[in-house]
C-alpha cells in the first residue's frame, strides 16, 4: 500500500457530531473529526492528547505498533483543527470535555488509558480530573511524553522571550507561519511526526497543492515499511500536506492556550492553574471516586534527553509535581537519544513500552 492510499485510509478521516447544547451555552452541532487506529477489536483503548501541531493524522506511523501491541488509538483532532469546528478561546478545553463522553460512548468505549505528547498534557489533565471513572477500574494507567510546562518553570531563556510577544501575533500563529517556524514553533511544541517536513513545507516558495481527501476502505491492507527512508520521508510530507489542506485555526488558539495567553488551563468544571495544583487534585479526586476501586492510577513520563521546550529543569519541576501519594503511582524515565520532537518515534522504544503497558493494564 501506498503512503497516500494510507493516510486516505478512512480510519483517519472519522467524525462525530455533537448536538447543540443550551446548558453550556453551544447553541449550534459540534463536529469532531477523530482518528481510530491501531487494533480495531481491542478492548485496551487510549484516548490520545497530540502535541501542538499534532493532528489526528500526525501519530498514524503509530498504526502498525499498536496493532502489534493489540491497542486501540483515538486521536480527537481539537476545535478548529483539522475537521473539527471551531469554537472561542475560552470554551477549548470545555468543549474538549463536553466531546470525550460522548465520543466514547459513540464508539461503545467504556473505559480509556490517556496518553499526551508535549502540550496535549494540558488536555490530558482536564480529562483525568473530571473523568477518573474512564480509567480502567482495576488498572487505571496514564501516560505523559515530553510534558510541557509554562516557560516560568523551564525558565529556558529562549522560552521566556515568548512572554513578550502580544496576544493577537500569536493568535494568528498558523497564518505567520514563516514567523512560527522561527520563534513560536520552539516556544510551544510541535508533533515529532512532522516538524521538519513542516519547516520544510512553510518555508518552500512553491508548497505543495493540498489532496483532495476520499477515504478508502482499509479492509485487506499491507503496512507501511517504515524500515525504508523514502517511505518516512514520503509519509512526512503528506502528513503536513493534509495538515495544511485543513483548518489550523485551532493550532492558533492553542498557542495561545499553552501559553497562558489571555485564557487558563482550566475548565469551568473543575479550577486549577498550572500542573502542580492539578496533581494534588488528582490525588484527592482518586481517593473520593469509589468507581477505581481503591486501585493507584499509574503514571508514566518519558522525558526526552535532550528538550528544547522543556529543558532539564522544566522536567525536574514536572517530576516534582508528583509528590509521593496513595493515589498515583509515578515513574519517569529518560530516553536516550531522544529530542522532544521525535521521542514517540518507535526507534527509540518508548512508544513499545508505552503499548505494551496499555496491552497488560486492559487484560491483567
Amino acid at each position: 500500500m501506498g503512503v497516500l492510499e494510507f493516510l486516505c485510509d478512512r480510519r483517519f478521516h472519522q467524525n462525530f457530531v455533537l448536538p447543540p447544547n443550551p446548558v453550556t451555552d453551544r447553541h449550534k452541532p459540534y463536529r469532531v473529526s477523530y482518528a481510530d487506529f491501531g487494533d480495531p477489536n481491542s478492548s485496551a483503548v487510549v484516548l490520545f492528547c497530540g502535541a501542538l501541531f499534532g493532528t489526528r493524522f500526525s501519530y498514524s506511523p503509530l498504526d502498525q505498533l499498536a496493532k502489534t501491541h493489540h491497542v486501540r488509538i483515538i486521536h480527537p483532532d481539537r476545535p478548529g483543527i483539522g475537521g473539527s469546528d471551531a469554537v472561542e478561546l475560552g470554551k477549548r478545553v470545555q468543549v474538549w470535555l463536553e466531546m470525550v463522553p460522548q465520543l466514547l460512548a459513540h464508539l461503545n468505549i467504556t473505559h480509556v488509558s490517556l496518553a499526551s505528547h508535549s502540550g496535549g498534557d494540558i488536555y490530558l489533565m482536564n480529562t483525568l480530573l473530571l473523568y477518573p471513572h474512564f480509567l480502567h477500574p482495576e488498572h487505571p494507567y496514564v501516560c505523559f511524553f515530553a510534558p510541557f510546562v509554562h516557560p516560568e518553570h523551564s525558565r529556558l531563556a529562549h522560552l521566556r522571550a515568548t512572554e513578550l510577544l502580544p496576544a493577537p501575533l500569536i493568535g494568528k500563529f498558523a497564518a505567520l507561519a514563516g514567523f512560527i517556524v522561527g520563534n513560536v514553533i520552539p516556544a510551544v511544541g510541535v508533533s515529532g511526526a512532522l516538524v521538519h517536513s513542516a519547516k520544510t513545507f512553510i518555508l518552500a516558495p512553491n508548497p505543495p497543492a493540498a489532496i483532495p481527501l476520499d477515504p478508502v476502505s482499509s479492509e485487506g491492507h499491507q503496512d507501511l515499511d517504515l524500515d525504508d527512508p523514502c517511505v518516512v520521508n514520503e509519509l512526512r510530507k503528506l502528513i503536513t500536506t493534509f495538515l495544511f489542506a485543513e483548518s489550523t485555526d485551532g493550532i492558533s488558539a492553542d498557542a495561545q492556550l499553552f501559553l497562558k495567553r489571555s485564557v487558563s488551563w482550566c475548565s469551568p468544571s473543575i479550577v486549577w492553574g498550572d500542573l502542580d495544583y492539578a496533581v494534588q487534585l488528582l490525588a484527592t479526586i482518586v481517593t473520593e471516586d469509589d468507581r477505581l476501586v481503591g486501585n493507584r492510577v499509574i503514571v508514566d513520563c518519558f522525558h526526552a534527553e535532550t528538550d528544547h521546550l522543556v529543558g532539564g529543569k522544566g522536567q525536574k519541576w514536572f517530576d516534582e509535581c508528583w509528590v509521593p501519594s496513595q493515589s498515583y503511582e509515578y515513574r519517569s524515565t529518560i530516553v536516550k537519544g531522544t529530542d522532544h520532537d521525535f521521542l514517540m518515534d518507535a526507534a527509540f522504544g518508548a512508544s513499545e513500552i508505552w503499548l505494551q503497558r496499555v496491552r497488560e493494564t486492559a487484560t491483567r
